[in-house]
């Protein structure tokens, strides 16, 4: 079995669900914040700090399965106590506006990784649904320098191409896509094209490969399959090498369907609900991570893709 390290999960983290995931391999997560109760991809201050003290509340309840990722060696003070490590993180910048001091606050509650922009424009850069792709504002450029000071990995998921591009370039820290797939393979405008990606190789960074449909092949057509997964491992490690690829589930196992109603105004982003998951579960992903070995990926690769090489972007980082 592979022990994984998965970059965007967003079930509901339950007791079961935890006991699930160690059970069938996975060792780590990072979960978004300001999705925690209801998806809100703009959150302003007070709401990133009350989804911040509520999620850490929920995962106290969780105390004896859990534990909060704050330096590289809580994964593996984690893995000893057979626990699920648990990585925090938003997938917007947590409302700091022009203030970027305050994310030392957001750091020292446990925040690991942020996101720059979420689909669209905010005060940093431009997100993927921006025709214009403005790349980084000025405040954006010093929002890279204040997360690279403050061991925050940068995450560039739903981020626009030239703000991936330059973000890539200005980091002096391997920056992360946590949950996207190969634009050539499913040309959606969350994907990342080769542009960004030949740039997230030469800073040394990882994208995490992700299950979520519309992103895998783009909607409208034949639901999308494992062997439609593959094909984005298999470009993006062909295209910057497989020690940049891993994994980004997004799965959404249990959550309500109503959390994903305002992204279902955009059909020729998200296609139509329900989802149908190529991946659709903990054992499925196993059975995925094998058969890449009948694609030709060697073990210690394919044990890269599931967790070591984002173990390996998080050690550079964090430290």
């Amino acid at each position: 079995m592979f022990k994984i390290f998965d970059l965007l999960n967003g079930s509901r983290l339950t007791a079961p669900y935890v006991e699930s995931c160690l059970a069938n391999g996975v060792a780590a997560v990072h979960i978004t914040l300001n999705n925690f109760q209801g998806i809100n991809p703009v959150p302003d201050l007070r709401h990133s700090l009350n989804q911040l003290a509520n999620y850490r509340a929920h995962l106290r309840t969780l105390d004896g399965l859990v534990r909060i990722v704050e330096s590289f060696d809580d994964f593996e003070r984690a893995r000893a106590d057979k626990k699920l490590a648990v990585v925090m993180g938003y997938q917007n910048v947590p409302g700091v506006e022009r203030d970027l001091n305050l994310l030392r606050l957001f750091h020292d509650a446990g925040v690991r990784v942020i996101q720059i922009a979420h689909n669209i424009r905010n005060l940093y850069g431009d997100g993927c649904a921006e025709p214009a792709d403005a790349g980084l504002s000025t405040l954006g450029r010093e929002l890279v320098g204040a997360l690279n000071e403050l061991g925050i990995v940068i995450d560039l998921s739903h981020v626009g191409d030239r703000s991936g591009i330059e973000a890539t370039r200005l980091s002096k820290q391997p920056v992360s896509v946590t949950h996207a797939n190969a634009f050539a393979v499913c040309p959606n405008m969350r994907n990342k094209s080769d542009a960004l990606l030949d740039a997230l190789k030469i800073n040394g960074g990882v994208i995490g490969v992700t299950y979520l449909p519309p992103v895998v092949r783009m909607p409208g057509g034949d639901a999308p399959t494992a062997n439609d997964v593959i094909a984005h491992i298999a470009h993006c490690s062909t295209r910057i090498g497989v020690e940049h690829v891993g994994i980004g589930s997004d799965f959404i196992t249990d959550q309500p369907a109503e959390r994903y109603q305002e992204f279902m105004r955009k059909p020729e982003v998200y296609g139509t609900w329900p989802w149908r998951y190529p991946v659709d579960n903990l054992q499925q992903q196993q059975e995925l991570l094998e058969s890449l070995l009948a694609q030709g990926f060697t073990r210690a690769q394919v044990e890269g893709i599931a967790q070591d090489n984002f173990m390996r972007l998080f050690k550079a980082v964090l430290a």
